[in-house]
């Protein structure tokens, strides 16, 4: 019955006091709460090198029996699992509802098996997250995010007006060749959470400082020339005309600073590195939940 319930993703211990109440107390269970954790343990051992058959067989009997389910995977020549994509028809309504712009994460990496978890995320009219689809990436490479991005024009039959990502360089390849007509933003407060490292902590604690680069980055209300007209006095009075990554991320400026988009709908996403990692805490505690309770 532990196995049985673990199909459910209920874990050794709820399988105990499940077992507990059918049989009418502890002493008829035959078993203690560490006797079920210790055979749990053992039964993913013995099934670990099957784990990805098992995942794509369970995807294969969800989409038999739910209409609007979709997955797609790969392998290598070795036939070990390379990539996996799956949405079901929720996602497929959020997207259809709220998939005009939307972040796409990959920060977050798995333990067990070093793959890369990552998320399409959008927002609803709440200002809310809703998820929109996921994946499982075994490499970064351009060509994994040209697999996971193809199988997601599969699965919703268009492209979004807008993606946001972080500065990966082979997101940014991906994206530019899968989806080309998507305008590609990358995440403000992924790079402004850079500032201190990059310009050093001393100055990020002038309130002078951060009061004039905020005043200027996160806001939509000024005009691209007043923008880089105000940068350039914050660079001259601070120090900074010589810093290569401040100099970076100006030439980058149409991608991530407000001013060049002021009047395109973003739904919030331009932050969306923040929105993701609370994505990535939401499925880190589902996880661990499952696997302890």
């Amino acid at each position: 019955m532990v196995w049985e319930l673990g199909t459910l993703n209920l874990g050794p211990v709820k399988a105990f006091h499940i077992m507990r109440k059918r049989y009418g107390g502890f002493e008829n269970v035959g078993a203690t709460v560490d006797d079920c954790k210790n055979f749990r343990n053992r039964i993913n051992s013995y099934i670990g090198e099957y784990d990805a058959d098992m995942v794509i067989n369970r995807m294969t009997e969800q989409k038999q029996y739910l209409a609007d389910y979709s997955f797609e995977y790969s392998v290598d020549d070795g036939k070990r699992l390379t990539g996996l994509f799956w949405v079901d028809g929720l996602c497929k309504l959020n997207y259809m509802e709220f998939g005009d712009v939307i972040s796409f994460d990959a920060t977050f990496k798995t333990n067990r098996y070093k793959m890369v978890f990552v998320q399409f995320t959008g927002i609803d009219n709440h200002c809310r997250n809703v998820t929109l689809s996921a994946g499982l990436l075994a490499s970064e490479s351009i060509e994994s995010y040209k697999w996971l991005l193809n199988s997601f024009l599969k699965s919703f039959g268009r492209q979004p007006n807008v993606v946001v990502t972080d500065q990966d360089p082979a997101m940014k390849q991906g994206i530019e060749e899968v989806f080309p007509i998507s305008r590609h933003r990358l995440c403000m407060w992924h790079i402004m959470k850079k500032v201190a490292d990059k310009v050093g902590h001393e100055l990020c604690n002038n309130d002078e400082f951060k009061r004039r680069m905020c005043d200027i980055v996160w806001t939509d209300s000024i005009e691209p020339e007043e923008f880089e007209r105000q940068w350039k006095l914050v660079m001259i009075e601070f120090g900074l005309t010589e810093n290569k990554w401040i100099d970076d991320m100006f030439g980058m400026r149409s991608m991530w600073i407000p001013a060049f988009y002021r009047h395109e709908p973003m739904s919030g996403l331009m932050r969306t590195t923040s929105r993701s990692e609370s994505e990535n805490h939401f499925f880190v505690r589902l996880l661990i939940h499952n696997s302890h309770s």
